[in-house]
């Protein structure tokens, strides 16, 4: 089982850098590891497919 995080655990905290009194970890939370903060995980990049202009038939279509 893992313990709670608090904001002692927090990259910001460890350093001097947070100025909030708070008694449960804040939404901008860093991990530490190595004396380094931890970057959250990115999401997942999804690549678009961008549409061709409509054609001169599907404008017509389109204002009918």
């Amino acid at each position: 089982m893992t313990r709670a995080r608090t904001c002692d655990d927090c990259y910001f905290r460890q350093n001097g850098l947070c100025a909030l009194d708070r008694a449960r970890p804040c939404p901008t939370f860093r991990d530490v590891s190595a004396g380094r903060m931890v970057s959250k995980p990115q999401a997942k990049l999804i690549a678009r497919f961008e549409q061709s202009a409509p054609t001169a038939a599907e404008r017509e279509l389109a204002t009918a």
